[in-house]
Order: structure tokens, then C-alpha cells, then sequence
């Protein structure tokens, strides 16, 4: 039986930096699983380079609790060139006090190791897309049963979804994401709603899951 591991991180800060960005940081509003993974990987003491190799028949997927606040601000840069050193600013968006709930799914007894080993303790503390954006507090919520849906509260391919339900509450994104899943770049991302799709994939209650694989993993 597969079964999903869900755990809930909050942060002070937080930067997922968006694919295909040049010059500037603009931030997911989730993480993308290559960042969940990112971070359970952390929490077992897992080194960045061995994350794709160990967690190959494992799914991740993240889903954020409410919208955070985007804070835009200026990060000043040295550059290093043949005529010396250049000084520059580049802007970038930072999330402002997000909670997320993350999961990792596989094999039952796989999970529950994992799961085990969590509750003794982290190795390291997992960080929100950035080494200095440390998490400020995490708890293991509960382990469920994956399933199949056609309905999702976090991401996926824009070419997937039939229909979107919001409320006044809700957040939407479009933003480019390397992956391998469709033919088109951008993923829709949605917190405070529903996505409701033209298949059924693979769920931990709400929140889509998906293989290392279908994504670019950059060491």
C-alpha cells in the first residue's frame, strides 16, 4: 500500500526561486517537490547530491496552509570581473510567514521509517529554498493513504486543469516551471481553492504528488 507522509513547516522567510528567471528573484508560492524533497532530505541528513538516487521511488508534493505576504526587496551583489569587482542590485520577492503542509509518499513501511526517524529528531534543519532561510517550526501532522484525484489544492500543468474554483480567499499564479510533465512550461498554482483537473493523479488528500523524475533536479 502507498501511503503519504505530511508534515507541516513554518517560515519566516522564504524564496523558491522561479525557473528561466534572469537578473531578479521571483519566488513560487509553493514549493515545488524538488524543494520537498529538498527538505526531507535535510531532515534525514541526506546530502543534496544523494536526494534524487534515494528518494527515486518516493512522490512529493507541497501545499501552502493560507496566502503569505510577497515582500519585494533589493539584494546588493559583488561580481567578480577582468576590470575587478562590480557592484549591482537585483530585486527579488520573498515570501513573508509561510506555513506549508509537505508530503513525501511511497511504500507504508518505507514511510513509517521515515516517519520514525523524524519523530527522534532532525539531522538538519530543512530551509525555505535558501540556506539562510531556516524553518522556524515543524510538526508531523499525520500519515494518510495516497489516492487517486481529479481535484487539487496546490499545482500542476495548466494544460491539465479543466476548471478552477476560488473564493474571495484564494490566491492563483501562472509561472514557468522546468519540467517534463506536458508540453507546456507553466504550472498553475493555487492556495485557498481548487484545481479540478481532466485525470486523476496521485494525492495525499489535496495535495498532488509527483516523481523527482518528471522535474529538473539541480544539485
Amino acid at each position: 500500500m502507498s501511503v503519504a507522509l505530511i508534515t507541516e513547516l513554518s517560515f519566516s522567510e522564504a524564496l523558491f526561486r522561479v525557473h528561466y528567471t534572469q537578473g531578479f528573484k521571483l519566488t513560487y508560492p509553493i514549493p515545488l517537490p524538488t524543494s520537498v524533497a529538498g527538505m526531507f532530505g535535510a531532515m534525514l541528513g541526506l546530502k543534496r547530491s544523494d536526494v534524487l538516487k534515494e528518494f527515486s521511488e518516493f512522490l512529493f508534493g507541497a501545499k501552502a496552509k493560507y496566502p503569505a505576504r510577497i515582500l519585494a526587496e533589493n539584494a546588493t551583489f559583488l561580481q567578480y570581473k577582468s576590470k575587478g569587482i562590480e557592484r549591482g542590485v537585483a530585486p527579488a520577492t520573498i515570501l513573508s510567514r509561510p506555513v506549508f503542509q509537505i508530503a513525501i509518499a511511497g511504500d507504508e513501511n518505507k514511510i513509517k521509517k521515515i516517519c520514525s526517524k523524524i519523530e527522534n529528531g532532525l539531522v538538519y534543519q530543512p530551509y525555505g529554498g535558501q540556506n539562510d532561510f531556516f524553518c522556524e517550526d515543524w510538526k508531523i501532522e499525520e500519515i494518510v493513504n495516497v489516492d487517486k484525484s481529479k481535484e487539487i489544492s496546490n499545482y500542476c500543468p495548466e494544460d491539465w486543469v479543466e476548471s478552477i474554483a476560488v473564493t474571495s480567499s484564494s490566491d492563483f499564479m501562472i509561472l514557468p516551471v522546468k519540467h517534463f510533465l506536458s508540453e507546456k512550461m507553466n504550472f498553475y498554482f493555487i492556495i485557498n481553492g481548487k484545481l479540478r483537473l481532466k485525470r486523476e493523479v496521485p494525492c495525499a488528500v489535496d495535495i498532488a504528488l509527483y516523481s523527482l523524475k518528471d522535474f529538473v533536479y539541480q544539485v
